[in-house]
């Protein structure tokens, strides 16, 4: 049992991602991200739950965390029907619900079998009250409303000992001003970016690793040239040859020297370690979720444009634009300021900055089906050789990879 679907991380108070929101695909209208009611239909064994979500593929998503699973009423009508153990499954009613009596009544039967039960800032609304008796969190988008409507509908929600999670923070100063009112959990991009902390003294910009990385990013990559340059730097040297001589490879001889490296691992791979490296030595004083997210993004760009067909440089290209995507959020610069920096191929450039074509065009199908945005995954995959059916096991390839830390060189 298959289904599109992708998470999206839910954190603390302290920064610590505690949960996954995951998100369906559903053809039939596309703004609509519940779960499928397909999923229940098997009633063999109406105790176990969490063996049909296991079978439908959560297990993919929850990387043993919390997950949030929005549903239509018809469908936790018969959820209802099962018996779900753990505390590891909260479930969201669907924004698209009118709060009625009947919706009422099924919150009030949730909450007398043990569901965590989420539902939207609407309830907050005078009128709905009598939801709150029932509910464990509901969800607030604080995007375009003042500060001061947020602080009353947190204030409404405390007050009735419901737990709020703060939806769309776009910026640091967002997070601690809503975490300073003792908001529980915090959904959005601003945790995937920067404190802007130094943002522009890197420690890489007059060192080895930063040459490195601009000459394998050259069209002048030249093998004596590079070795030269890592030969250099002694905690680089190491960190190259550690990697080679890991049971990533499982060679049973072993790699000695720079050159061998540098011959071994060929030019694209080569671009490949520099690039991941470089990547991850420049988020290493920001939050953990930036490198995650930005080897994550280059690995599912990789897979779509292999699954694809496309030509080995363009795989590469694409790996690379993946990867540097997010590249404002890694430095704390606008996205022309940050490539010019690191020299990035003018290919890879050109995607980056809105420069229409294909590895444009796989970059944007990565991001819309991370964003959840349905409608414009179908129109980017409209008239390729990939079906949106195939994307999701795709993505499902790359979390499990990441997690094995088996997607660094292919």
């Amino acid at each position: 049992m298959e289904f599109s679907a992708v998470r999206q991380p839910i954190y603390n108070a302290r920064k610590n991602k505690v949960a996954y929101q995951v998100s369906f695909l559903n053809r039939k209208q596309l703004v609509n991200k519940c779960i499928p009611s397909v999923v229940f239909q098997d009633k063999s064994d109406p105790r176990k739950l969490y063996e049909l979500l296991t079978k439908a593929g959560i297990d993919y998503y929850s990387d043993n965390k919390t997950v949030i699973i929005a549903f239509e009423r018809e469908t936790l009508r018969g959820v209802f029907d099962y018996f779900f153990p753990s505390r590891g499954l909260v479930i969201e009613l669907s924004p698209m619900e009118k709060l009625d009596d009947d919706l009422l009544e099924l919150v009030r039967i949730g909450k007398s079998r043990n569901y965590h039960m989420i539902l939207g800032e609407k309830v907050l609304l005078t009128g709905n009250e009598e939801f709150l008796k029932y509910i464990s969190h509901v969800k607030l988008d604080v995007a375009n409303k003042p500060p001061e409507l947020v602080q009353a509908l947190v204030n409404k929600a405390q007050q009735n000992n419901v737990r709020v999670i703060i939806d769309n923070i776009t910026s640091d100063e967002e997070f601690q001003k809503y975490s300073t009112i003792s908001v529980d959990f915090f959904k959005g991009d601003v945790f995937s970016k920067q404190d802007l902390v130094e943002v522009r003294t890197s420690k890489l910009n007059e060192g080895t690793l930063l040459g490195v990385f601009q000459h394998v990013m050259s069209d002048d990559y030249c093998y004596q040239e590079l070795t030269d340059i890592l030969a250099s730097d002694i905690q680089l040297t190491h960190k190259l040859l550690s990697f080679l001589n890991s049971v990533l490879y499982g060679r049973k001889g072993s790699i000695y020297s720079i050159k061998q490296a540098v011959c071994f691992m060929g030019e694209n791979k080569m671009r490949k370690f520099v690039s991941l490296l470089t990547a991850q030595e420049l988020t290493d004083t920001r939050p953990g979720d930036i490198y995650t997210k930005a080897a994550s993004r280059a690995r599912f760009c990789e897979l779509l444009a292999m699954t694809m067909g496309k030509k080995r440089a363009v795989v590469d290209r694409v790996f690379l634009c993946g990867l540097f995507s997010n590249l404002p959020d890694i430095l704390g610069l606008d996205m022309e300021e940050a490539l010019d920096m690191l020299k990035i191929h003018d290919d890879i450039k050109k995607a980056l900055t809105g420069t229409e074509g294909e590895l444009k065009r796989l970059v944007d199908m990565v991001i819309a089906y991370e964003a959840a945005d349905w409608q414009t995954l179908e129109e980017l995959t409209e008239g390729s050789n990939i079906s949106v059916d195939l994307v999701p096991r795709l993505y499902r390839q790359m979390l499990k990879e990441v997690k094995a830390e088996t997607y660094h060189v292919h």
